[in-house]
């Protein structure tokens, strides 16, 4: 099942049900709700399906979670911490192999596909990074490895932007990257729900920009699985439907591991298997 929100040429919004080209809007529920309320083939599926579609290529897809109630942002792929250690002089600490970390991002600077983003004034390293995310459907507190996927509701796509000048100047205080990314983050293009995922650990990861390959690799190469990181942030906190889970940056999955940035005008793409492509434009 595919999930997202839109707004028609009209300026109407809606939450809807995307069925290879079309959309069905769902009823008297979002798109959180409908991850933990919605099945295949059931009534209230039948019901939603015997409306009028509306063509995706008729709408602007937004941000497929509205007002999500958190975004954890972890750092999971070790090819990418390496890298990016590295570059600032630093090993990766022994840590790092024990406790799947994160940042807390913002839930306010989500964007849709096929947006542009404008990154903060005089920013000369701007960078995207290209992570896999999950949104939970349902309420958990303190619930072990075991049982964690039981929570997972779907998959999505995340396009972390990054102003590294910015961030190389706030990091040395120690506190973490936040004010160099909370102006914009990618999200969609929409919903995946784990029955169309069978393996979410062998997926395929990509990035494009101007049509050219930057990016590739793969899922199952995170040191840490979703099930770990929701098991270690459910041990002393509360997380709600709608709460965005991220993975943190795949193996090569960035502008900063390989020395190149982007430009204004540049069209970024991600892709991850079986999701699909959210693409940006850099203003």
């Amino acid at each position: 099942m595919k999930l997202l929100r839109y707004v028609t040429r009209s300026g109407a919004e809606g939450h809807g049900l995307l069925i290879e080209t079309e959309i069905y809007p769902l009823i008297h529920m979002t798109t959180t709700e409908a991850l933990d309320r919605l099945k295949e083939g059931d009534h209230q599926w039948e019901k939603i399906l015997q409306q009028s579609p509306i063509p995706l290529s008729e709408v602007t897809l937004l941000p497929p979670v509205e007002c999500p109630g958190a975004f954890l942002d972890f750092y999971t792929f070790e090819g990418h911490v390496r890298t990016a250690r590295k570059k600032r002089g630093l090993d990766i600490v022994p840590e790092w192999y024990e406790f799947p970390v994160w940042y807390n991002g913002s839930t306010r600077c989500f964007s849709g596909d096929s947006t542009t983003v404008h990154f903060p004034e005089n920013e000369n390293k701007k960078d995207y990074e290209l992570e896999l995310a999950i949104v939970m459907k349902k309420t958990c507190h303190g619930i072990g490895i075991e049982e964690a996927a039981d929570y997972i509701g779907a998959y999505t796509v995340v396009n972390d932007f990054s102003a590294r000048q910015l961030q190389e100047k706030i990091m040395k205080v120690g506190l973490g990257p936040a004010k160099a990314k909370d102006f914009n983050t990618g999200l969609g293009p929409w919903l995946v729900t784990p029955e169309e995922i069978p393996d979410p650990r062998s997926l395929n990861m990509r990035a494009w920009v101007n049509g050219k390959l930057w990016s590739e690799g793969n899922s199952g190469s995170s040191h840490f699985t979703f099930a770990q990181m929701i098991a270690f942030a459910s041990e002393n906190q509360t997380l709600y439907p709608g709460d965005i889970l991220a993975s943190g940056t795949v193996g090569t999955g960035c502008g900063l591991e390989q020395d190149r940035f982007l430009q204004t005008g540049d069209k970024v793409e991600l892709e991850i298997e079986r999701i699909g492509r959210l693409t940006h434009w850099v203003g």
